[in-house]
């Protein structure tokens, strides 16, 4: 809260004990009103006939919304239907009128208009553009039955075990204590589904951009890329019953819709903590960072989603998953469909971010909390733009008039100390403005040409096509990056290069390498010399046994090497042998399960097995 007994000018230092005539800007700094009216004659005048009489722009398309499907009523929201053992109180009314927009009653096995009605209705409402890119920010979940069964785990064999040169598609298994061991390991071609129950025993299995191959997953991001106007990206996760810790508690860097097909998934979702000096907020709990039980409050959401349901869960959201107490024996899958924004800088920070390269100015860093949030919402398109513009006499310049208000708005600081005339300012800020919503565009065809490829395919379950064969740009390039990442992995340097020589730190008992301990603790080269010889060293000599070595190598090229290695490196692991057929729904329990409670240690340090070090 702005404390309006005790204000100061942002630019003019002046103080008032009044708080009469101080006005908030776009980041909740104030001014007086003499440098307010002078900040919005110099910096935010942007004389819109400059813009008159262009032609029509390569980016009008993103002004075009589709026509927003009629909902029925279908009464009050079902709540005694849904497994949500918590629930802030904040987010309930805005479930529920979520809940009227939405067109969620669809035929069990939808068609490609199905899915457009439903992503349709759910980017036209306003209670969804509140909770994705407004002041009210927060998860939600919905009913939606055609979810249910839209990918089986026949489905995911079918593609796995798919002809191709080495690995049918970009695939891993995740593998995790639930407190300091967590390793991706790439998955080998599983051939059949006894070979594929037996692996998710150990861990949870990762499909990166399913959208990429199975046809269900592209048929959902077609739809979702021209609903919301903005990339999407599928990957699916695949979880045995009875695992406490499915993926650590971790915060994305893009918002997510997750789909459950089969089986049941344990969700607890929480406000995004304080920020950290050396964390990134959007990549917390991930690589060598740990997000901590002191940072997180209680759960905003703790829900189990059963098959048909619909979770949604903002960038920067901590959450936790598992399968533990769900009273299921289904194999659990589910979509994770991101809304790629901030991820692909098509968002205020972004754009803020190359209008000022392109003015030659330096970013100020100093900024509170909500504005650093405020820069992520995305860019306005689509349903996002408001409905005055769309329908004005000149819609693009409209449009492009309000995205450079915007900009100039959020670069205020900068701009203000930079001596630019205002005709710099103005005309730099609309070329860059264009310029990302022509990139915004681009992507958007590019990937709707590799959604439709991946439709179109002979195969209407699987497209298995490698780069060479593909005929979209998009998807083509893809693969060979991922082709590229895996030879460099298999391809690994001398473990006993310092790159990827870990010792365990002994501040939290984490293993880290040379330049993270040196990142993570801000320390000079001279500091760190000291520190390194500190931390306890993982293997001999920081070096990792030549037969763990070879084990590791093997265990990416064949499924019956991988099940050798996990049994005999991972056996703490192992949970009971999971099922592949479907199971009744369960009855809900009284309480949630607790995450991370009774965290099993596995021998004298905390480290259990540090191989990871040389993944």
């Amino acid at each position: 809260m702005v404390d309006l007994l005790n204000l100061q000018c942002k630019q003019c230092g002046k103080w008032s004990t009044a708080g009469a005539g101080y006005l908030p800007s776009f980041s909740q700094e104030l001014y007086c009103q003499d440098c307010w009216k002078l900040r919005n004659e110099e910096v935010l005048s942007y004389p819109i006939d400059q813009l008159a009489n262009q032609p029509a722009p390569h980016w009008l398309q993103l002004l075009k919304v589709p026509h927003r499907p009629l909902v029925r009523n279908k009464g009050p929201f079902p709540w005694t239907d849904l497994d949500i053992r918590k629930i802030d109180e904040s987010l309930r009314c805005s479930i529920e009128q979520l809940y009227a927009d939405v067109q969620n009653e669809l035929p069990s096995h939808p068609g490609q208009r199905c899915l457009s009605e439903f992503f349709t209705s759910l980017a036209a409402s306003t209670e969804f553009q509140m909770l994705w890119a407004g002041e009210r920010r927060g998860p939600f979940v919905l009913p939606t039955h055609f979810v249910k069964n839209l990918l089986t785990l026949d489905d995911i064999l079918h593609g796995l075990s798919a002809p191709s040169v080495r690995k049918p598609c970009e695939s891993a298994l995740t593998l995790t204590d639930g407190a300091d061991f967590r390793c991706p390991i790439s998955l080998p071609p599983i051939r059949h589904m006894a070979e594929l129950l037996d692996v998710l025993q150990y861990g949870t299995i990762f499909l990166n951009t399913a959208s990429l191959h199975w046809t269900v997953a592209a048929e959902l991001c077609l739809a979702a890329n021209r609903a919301f106007q903005f990339p999407s990206n599928i990957n699916v996760y695949v979880t045995g019953p009875g695992r406490s810790v499915s993926t650590d508690v971790h915060t994305d860097n893009h918002d997510v819709l997750v789909l459950q097909s089969q089986g049941a998934k344990h969700w607890r979702i929480f406000a995004p903590p304080l920020r950290m000096p050396h964390s990134h907020p959007l990549f917390r709990g991930k690589n060598d960072d740990r997000l901590l039980d002191s940072e997180l409050h209680e759960p905003l959401l703790d829900v189990v989603l059963h098959p048909g349901e619909v979770l949604f869960v903002p960038m920067g959201f901590p959450h936790a998953t598992g399968t533990e107490g769900t009273g299921g024996t289904e194999v659990s899958v589910h979509f994770t469909l991101g809304l790629s924004t901030a991820d692909y800088d098509l968002c205020l920070g972004g754009l803020k971010q190359s209008f000022l390269q392109e003015m030659g100015l330096t970013k100020k860093e100093e900024m509170s909390g909500k504005s650093w949030w405020q820069l992520l919402l995305p860019i306005p398109v689509g349903f996002l733009v408001p409905e005055w513009i769309r329908e004005s006499e000149a819609p693009s310049q409209r449009y492009i008039q309000e995205i450079v208000k915007q900009l100039l708005e959020v670069s205020a600081a900068e701009l203000l100390e930079s001596g630019k005339s205002l005709g710099e300012i103005s005309e730099c800020a609309e070329q860059v403005a264009s310029k990302r919503l022509m990139q915004q565009v681009a992507v958007l065809n590019s990937q709707e040409e590799a959604y439709e490829e991946v439709i179109n395919s002979g195969d209407r379950i699987f497209f298995a096509a490698g780069p060479e064969q593909t005929c979209s740009e998009y998807r083509r390039s893809m693969l060979r990056h991922q082709i590229a990442e895996d030879e460099r992995k298999r391809c690994v340097a001398d473990a006993s290069d310092p790159r990827f020589v870990r010792r365990i730190d002994p501040m939290d008992g984490v293993a880290r390498t040379f330049s993270e301990l040196q990142r993570v603790h801000a320390l000079s080269m001279a500091e760190m010399d000291v520190y390194w010889q500190k931390c306890e060293s993982l293997y001999p000599h920081d070096q990792p046994p030549a037969e763990l070595l070879q084990e590791l190598q093997r265990a990416s090229e064949t499924c019956k090497d991988l099940l050798y290695f996990l049994h005999k490196r991972t056996p703490q692991l192992k949970k009971t042998r999971v099922q592949s057929f479907a199971s009744r729904r369960p009855a809900k329990t009284e309480s949630a399960h607790c995450f991370g409670e009774n965290r099993e240690k596995f021998g004298s340090r905390r480290i259990p097995l540090e191989w990871i070090a040389v993944d």
